[in-house]
């Protein structure tokens, strides 16, 4: 394999490496990663090479580039897996206040000179959303219709109505805020993650997740992490960090109103359901029991959105944001 990849990218690589789960090589002066990921379109991939390019032109800490092979394209197969080989200069860890590296890097991002065409989900969120929904009533109604059933596509099934409603409510609330002009320049367009864990902010920045997207993209995924791990516990946590991030990018009302469509949709039961079900495995213990858990969770999930906003000491009355009834 390192010969393999020496050649097909005309570079030296030293001893082979492994490091938090990642697999690659030495180099003269970094590291050389291989990242398995499913097949992305060339312009995905370019556009992604342009966004690290762009913050590690910036001074912008821990950004990974991916590399050309000798004919120009950014991905490869090898033993019929696509990858790509990316270099970084080093594994440090980002010292930073959270709040205030994800607000440099949205701010980086809306000074970026060029619209992404190709990893752009600006704008687009109702339609991702719907399209998800169409297609679990797809997958709902072959379920149903399977004899016999595993435990785990009974618990989909029981639990698919709830998965529905909860989406319903998230578009509807989502339609409802796009038509709300209370916006600023910071609701402008930015480099997001796909799906923001924390670590990630104190970590190397892989092109692979990153897209274009609304700020509130990350700023909701990094709430809705904080809250399935900690409960209402999270609110003082989280109230910490949008300080540190409006310190240099204020929160518009439609921003707000934006993190709540989001944190209305069960993004963290799609993925649950997504990881195993999703992919034809029918019978997985493990990731049943851990839908029935996050299921569970879902009444402290669903008080922590009732309060969401008072417990950030945001007056919905006076700024006029709708609050869902969970009565």
């Amino acid at each position: 394999m390192k010969d393999i990849i020496q050649e097909r990218y005309n570079i030296e690589l030293g001893e082979e490496i492994y490091h938090s789960g990642l697999h690659g090589f030495k180099g003269r002066d970094g590291y050389y990663i291989l990242i398995s990921e499913p097949p992305t379109t060339d312009e995905e991939a370019y556009e992604q090479r342009s966004l690290c390019e762009y913050l590690m032109n910036q001074g912008f800490q821990n950004v990974a580039i991916p590399m050309f092979t000798t004919e120009g394209r950014l991905q490869n197969s090898l033993d019929n897996q696509t990858f790509s080989l990316i270099y970084t200069p080093s594994f440090e860890t980002v010292q930073e206040k959270q709040g205030t590296r994800l607000a440099q890097l949205h701010q980086l991002g809306n000074d970026y000179p060029y619209q992404p065409q190709y990893v752009t989900r600006y704008g687009q969120w109702k339609k991702l959303w719907e399209d998800k929904m169409d297609a679990w009533t797809t997958l709902y109604k072959q379920e149903w219709e399977e004899r016999p059933a595993t435990s785990y596509q009974r618990l989909f099934i029981e639990t698919f109505p709830y998965l529905e409603g909860m989406t319903e409510n998230a578009i509807q609330y989502l339609q409802e805020s796009e038509r709300d002009w209370r916006y600023d320049q910071t609701d402008q367009g930015t480099f997001t993650f796909q799906r923001l864990h924390p670590s990630m902010l104190s970590e190397n920045i892989w092109p692979h997740t990153l897209l274009y997207d609304h700020p509130t993209r990350d700023i909701a995924e990094w709430m809705r992490y904080k809250f399935l791990e900690n409960g209402s516990e999270a609110f003082g946590e989280i109230q910490t960090f949008l300080d540190d991030y409006e310190s240099s990018r204020a929160l518009s009302v439609f921003s707000w109103r934006m993190i709540y469509a989001r944190l209305l949709l069960p993004v963290h039961l799609f993925d649950s359901l997504e990881g195993s079900l999703g992919n034809g495995d029918k019978r997985n213990r493990m990731a049943e029991h851990s839908l029935r858990d996050l299921l569970h969770f879902q009444d402290t999930y669903e008080q922590i959105l009732h309060r969401f906003f008072s417990e950030l000491s945001l007056d919905v009355q006076r700024v006029n944001i709708p609050v869902l009834d969970w009565d």
